[in-house]
C-alpha cells in the first residue's frame, strides 16, 4: 500500500512481519495464557469499528519495514489532515483483509 505522506510516496506492508509485531504488542491473553491473535481479536474488528488510535497504529507497523520510515507523529498528523477519512479506513481495511496474513482471518470472522 502507497500513501502521499508530507509529499512522499510511503509505503505499508500487512505482512507476516507486521503481525509478529502486532502479536508483539497487542498480547491477548484468556486465563495467563497468551495467544498472537491480535489481528483478529483486536486489529480488524477495531478498524471495522473505525477506532483513530488504532488505524494510526496500523500505519505506524505497517511502516517499520518499509523505506522511509515515519514516526508515529507524522502518521497522527496526517490522519488529522486527512480529507476522506473513511476511504483511509476503507483502503487500509481492504489490504489487510486481501493480503495472506488476514483474508483467512477475514473469511473465518464472516463464517
Amino acid at each position: 500500500m502507497e500513501l502521499t505522506i508530507n509529499g512522499k510516496q510511503v509505503h505499508f506492508k500487512f505482512g507476516v512481519k507486521f503481525v509478529r509485531e502486532l502479536d508483539k504488542n497487542l498480547v491477548i491473553e484468556q486465563n495467563g495464557v497468551s495467544f498472537g491473535l491480535a489481528l483478529a481479536v483486536k486489529i480488524i474488528p477495531e478498524l471495522e469499528m473505525a477506532n483513530i488510535a488504532t488505524l494510526s497504529n496500523v500505519l505506524f507497523l505497517g511502516n517499520r519495514t518499509e523505506t522511509p520510515k515515519l514516526s508515529q507523529g507524522d502518521i497522527d498528523d496526517f490522519i488529522d489532515e486527512c480529507e476522506d477519512i473513511e476511504k483511509l479506513f476503507d483502503d487500509v481495511l481492504k489490504e489487510i483483509t486481501e493480503s495472506n496474513t488476514g483474508k483467512l482471518i477475514k473469511a473465518k470472522m464472516t463464517k
